[in-house]
């Protein structure tokens, strides 16, 4: 089975998106599997560049906000369709963590795209992302949910700027 494993991302749980491949890239291969690795922020990593450029290991500080939006410039969704270890693979499996690669942002994705995917599919996703949505759909389908209450963040000391400038 031709298999393509998504990791990578630009949330600031990148690092343990790739020790999640690699680990998912050795037991799928070690059973017979064509193994592709895409980083969804740097496009396909070759088999002979994974060592390099997917390390096994998670950091003990996550990258920095600058680095991760310097990623996220890097291959975007518009572009993952162009892939060939995408469109070719008989099966995406989603090795992600946080960010577009949990809240439904990728997953809606590869549905426009019509790749099979692993796990759930974009709107469950951004339910489960969605605590508020998650407990009110939960309680409404007669399952217990533990209360919550929501807490305002601490103002901060210099404003979030989005500009590419910055």
């Amino acid at each position: 089975m031709r298999v393509t494993v998504l990791t990578g991302g630009t949330s600031a749980e990148r690092d343990v998106a790739l020790a999640s491949a690699v680990q998912v890239v050795a037991a799928l291969r070690s059973r017979g599997h064509q193994v592709s690795v895409v980083d969804t922020a740097r496009g396909y990593i070759a088999e002979a560049d994974e060592a390099t450029l997917v390390p096994s290991k998670v950091g003990v500080a996550p990258p920095s906000t600058a680095r991760l939006e310097e990623l996220q410039r890097g291959v975007l969704v518009g572009s993952l369709s162009q892939i060939p270890a995408i469109k070719g693979a008989d099966v995406l499996f989603l090795a992600l963590h946080g960010g577009a690669g949990e809240d439904g942002t990728i997953q809606s994705v590869l549905e426009v795209i019509g790749v099979p995917y692993t796990g759930s599919r974009a709107l469950g996703s951004a339910l489960a992302m969605d605590r508020t949505s998650r407990r009110s759909s939960s309680k409404r389908r007669g399952c217990r949910s533990p209360s919550g209450s929501w807490c305002r963040r601490a103002a901060r000391s210099r404003p979030r700027s989005h500009s590419p400038s910055s």
